[in-house]
This record gives C-alpha cells, structure tokens and sequence, in this order.
C-alpha cells in the first residue's frame, strides 16, 4: 500500500531530502483561495526537475504550475501567480468557478527547510512564513487502535491510505500481517497497557470484544491530549463500560470524552463499514477542531 505525497509534512520532507542532496527545488504554495477548491489555503508543493510531491489542485493547474514551477529553477526567485477569476491564464479555467492564488518560491535560502521538517516530524506545529504569506503548519492526524479482530485491521488500512499515521496495539501479533508500515505494540497485560504519547493531533480508537482489555487503555487515553476517544459496541456496552471505569475511579467528564457507539453512520455490521464510518467521524471531528 503507497501513501501519497499530500500533507505538507511529507512535502517538506521530501524537500528538505532533495536540498540535502544539493538538488535544485521549487515550493509552490497555496496562499489564497476563493469559491470552490480541490485544495485550501496552506497546501503545498515541491517541484524538482525530476519529480513532483503534494498537488495544489485536482488537476486543473498542476501540469502548468509544474512547468512554471521548473522554469525558476534556472533562475531562482518568487513568483505569484493566479488561477479562475481574474487570471491572465484565459486558456486555464477551474472548473469549481473559483480562484486559486499561489506563491511560487526557488529561493530556498529564506525558508529552514531542516527546521520545519523537523518540527513537523517531531510533532510540533511550526510557523511558516515567506514574502507575506504566514500559516502555521500542523503535524499530520495521528491514529492509535487499540483492539484485535478484521474491524482492526480495516480501520488501520484505511486510515493509512487516507494520510493517517498509524499506531496498532494488540494482544495478537498476526494482526500485523500485511500491515508492515504501521508502529505496532504488543499488549501483553489488559492492567499494563504501553505508556502512550497521544498529543493534539492523535484519535484513539478501542476496539475489543474482550473488555477486559479496555479500562486501563481508555483510563490513559482520558487523560491525555488526543482530540477524539471512540470505543466500538453498542450503547449497552458502552454503559457498561462507562460502569466499569467509574468503580475504577475515573470521573463522569473523563468518561464524557469517550465516544460510543463510534461511527458517523450508527449500526454498522461490516468491518470495513464500521471502519470508513468510524474514520469518518474522526475527520468530522478533526475538521471541527481544527486538527487537519
């Protein structure tokens, strides 16, 4: 399975891998956009002569910004340029009826590639700013299942392919088959789950049949940063559950935080149903929290 090159983390990774390797390169921004879109304000770029990571639209304008993009690489510098309404591009239309407005920048010696990257991959939202343009870069949405069973296994396949890192935890090690490019965990004990980093920018989904797995790993998912907490079952389950942490000592509002049944379309009996209405709901709520 290939994750494609889409969220400005890996762009910058990719940009700072070829500017490490004195490869000339060109970043074109998204700086503004109006009506319509593929993609919003902050999307990025980075053009070499030889290869292309990230888009800035659906297809209506790569092919020329990509163009205009390898023409500065011989000459270095920042360009602005126009697509949709009020373009000097007549022959270029967006067919959303829209305006993109992009930064196209060959000069890198103004921006710290290594730094950005870095702080992107440590996790860290960085501060972006060239020209006038300014936007503050996030980490990409984090996913951590917890859980055993093909919902599993559906859910850390998708989530993947939608751009996701993922983090897969289970007592069964053969869930990983197939799933090489994911962080795994080995639970060893439903009491002493692994010390968990979840920050801002991670949802935390518990998938068992078995409970007993679960208080200790929803007890510790309560407590941290992660902007979405589901557990799969059904609403009786789920009180249950509530039950049981509430003797374990964890309070009303911790409990609160835990979604349940989880999925934006209630009642799914299929895994890879229950797994796209589950990670629907994670991005509804990572769009409503300013996550992505």
């Amino acid at each position: 399975m290939q994750q494609a090159y889409d969220h400005p983390s890996d762009v910058l990774r990719f940009a700072a891998k070829a500017k490490r390797a004195n490869i000339a390169l060109a970043l074109v921004i998204v700086t503004h956009v109006t009506g319509g879109a593929m993609r919003g304000r902050g999307a990025m770029m980075c053009v070499t002569q030889e290869a292309v990571a990230g888009y800035v639209s659906n297809g209506c304008v790569d092919a020329d910004i990509i163009f205009q993009a390898r023409d500065m690489l011989k000459t270095g510098g920042v360009k602005r340029v126009r697509y949709g309404n009020g373009s000097p591009f007549k022959d270029i239309e967006l067919p959303c009826g829209g305006r993109i407005d992009l930064l196209i920048t060959a000069n890198m010696d103004q921006i710290n590639l290594y730094e950005i990257s870095a702080a992107l991959e440590a996790r860290r939202s960085v501060d972006f700013h060239i020209e006038d343009f300014h936007y503050t870069y996030v980490p990409p949405v984090r996913l951590r299942i917890a859980g055993r069973g093909d919902a599993v296994h559906a859910l850390a396949r998708q989530a993947y392919s939608a751009g996701f890192s993922v983090i897969l935890q289970s007592p069964d090690k053969e869930l990983r088959a197939g799933l090489s490019w994911v962080q795994f965990d080995h639970l060893t004990d439903p009491n002493m789950p692994p010390p968990a980093n979840d920050d801002a920018w991670t949802a935390v989904v518990v998938m068992f049949h078995d409970h007993d797995w679960e208080p200790y790993i929803l007890a510790q998912a309560c407590v941290g940063k992660a902007f979405y907490i589901g557990a799969m079952g059904s609403v009786r389950t789920h009180n249950l559950r509530k039950k049981m942490l509430q003797e374990q000592g964890v309070s009303e509002a911790t409990i609160a935080r835990i979604r349940g049944p989880i999925g934006l379309i209630g009642s799914m009996r299929d895994a890879n149903l229950l797994a796209l209405s589950t990670l629907a709901e994670i991005v509804d709520t990572a769009q409503k929290a300013d996550v992505l």
